[in-house]
Protein backbone atom coordinates (compact mmCIF):
# COMPACT_ATOMS: atom_id res chain seq x y z
CA UNK A 1 0.00 0.00 0.00
CA UNK A 2 2.36 2.54 1.08
CA UNK A 3 4.41 1.42 -2.26
CA UNK A 4 1.34 2.36 -4.33
CA UNK A 5 0.83 5.43 -2.85
CA UNK A 6 4.66 6.85 -3.38
CA UNK A 7 4.27 5.82 -6.67
CA UNK A 8 1.02 7.77 -6.94
CA UNK A 9 2.25 11.00 -6.03
CA UNK A 10 5.93 10.74 -7.44
CA UNK A 11 3.89 10.03 -10.88
CA UNK A 12 1.44 12.62 -10.42
CA UNK A 13 4.41 15.51 -8.96
CA UNK A 14 6.55 14.33 -12.09
CA UNK A 15 3.64 14.52 -14.83
CA UNK A 16 2.85 18.18 -13.48
CA UNK A 17 6.16 19.12 -13.64
CA UNK A 18 6.53 17.71 -17.05
CA UNK A 19 3.09 18.94 -18.06
CA UNK A 20 4.34 22.62 -17.19
CA UNK A 21 8.01 22.42 -18.77
CA UNK A 22 6.63 21.92 -21.73
CA UNK A 23 3.55 24.57 -21.56
CA UNK A 24 5.72 27.19 -20.39
CA UNK A 25 7.81 29.87 -22.41
CA UNK A 26 11.27 30.19 -22.88
CA UNK A 27 12.81 31.17 -19.61
CA UNK A 28 14.95 30.18 -16.84
CA UNK A 29 11.72 28.95 -15.13
CA UNK A 30 11.61 26.07 -17.50
CA UNK A 31 14.51 24.68 -16.47
CA UNK A 32 13.92 24.68 -13.13
CA UNK A 33 10.43 22.69 -13.86
CA UNK A 34 12.27 20.17 -16.01
CA UNK A 35 14.88 19.67 -13.16
CA UNK A 36 12.56 19.21 -10.69
CA UNK A 37 10.56 16.17 -12.19
CA UNK A 38 14.73 14.99 -12.77
CA UNK A 39 14.84 15.30 -9.21
CA UNK A 40 11.93 13.57 -8.15
CA UNK A 41 12.48 10.69 -10.47
CA UNK A 42 16.06 10.37 -8.54
CA UNK A 43 14.24 10.38 -5.84
CA UNK A 44 11.93 7.39 -6.50
CA UNK A 45 14.88 5.20 -8.03
CA UNK A 46 16.75 5.81 -5.20
CA UNK A 47 14.32 4.27 -2.83
CA UNK A 48 12.64 1.98 -4.78
CA UNK A 49 15.34 -0.51 -6.59
CA UNK A 50 12.72 -3.19 -8.28
CA UNK A 51 12.42 -2.91 -11.82
CA UNK A 52 8.93 -3.17 -11.84
CA UNK A 53 8.17 0.04 -9.59
CA UNK A 54 10.42 1.78 -12.00
CA UNK A 55 8.88 0.62 -15.00
CA UNK A 56 5.60 1.99 -13.42
CA UNK A 57 6.82 5.23 -12.09
CA UNK A 58 7.34 5.93 -15.46
CA UNK A 59 4.23 5.02 -17.08
CA UNK A 60 2.24 6.52 -14.92
CA UNK A 61 4.09 9.93 -14.74
CA UNK A 62 3.59 9.66 -18.24
CA UNK A 63 -0.13 8.82 -18.00
CA UNK A 64 -0.92 11.55 -15.92
CA UNK A 65 1.40 13.94 -18.14
CA UNK A 66 -1.05 13.19 -20.77
CA UNK A 67 -4.45 12.51 -18.30
CA UNK A 68 -3.42 16.63 -16.74
CA UNK A 69 -3.16 18.06 -20.67
CA UNK A 70 -6.39 16.87 -21.84
CA UNK A 71 -7.72 18.16 -18.24
CA UNK A 72 -6.07 21.43 -18.44
CA UNK A 73 -6.06 22.29 -21.97
CA UNK A 74 -10.52 21.51 -21.21
CA UNK A 75 -9.97 24.42 -18.55
CA UNK A 76 -8.12 26.46 -20.98
CA UNK A 77 -5.45 27.26 -18.17
CA UNK A 78 -3.40 26.10 -15.18
CA UNK A 79 -5.12 27.30 -12.30
CA UNK A 80 -2.48 27.77 -9.65
CA UNK A 81 -0.06 29.12 -12.18
CA UNK A 82 -2.38 31.07 -14.77
CA UNK A 83 -0.66 29.15 -17.55
CA UNK A 84 -2.32 28.81 -20.71
CA UNK A 85 -1.36 26.41 -23.18
CA UNK A 86 0.83 27.17 -26.08
CA UNK A 87 -0.99 28.12 -29.10
CA UNK A 88 -4.45 28.89 -27.78
CA UNK A 89 -3.57 32.54 -28.50
CA UNK A 90 -4.22 32.96 -32.22
CA UNK A 91 -2.84 36.18 -33.35
CA UNK A 92 -4.15 37.84 -36.43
Amino acid sequence: MRKTLWLLVCSFLAGHLLLIFSWHDYSIFRYIYSLGALFVGIYYFKNFESKGLRIGFVLTSLVFWLLLTVVYVALGKIPILNLEPPGLKVEP
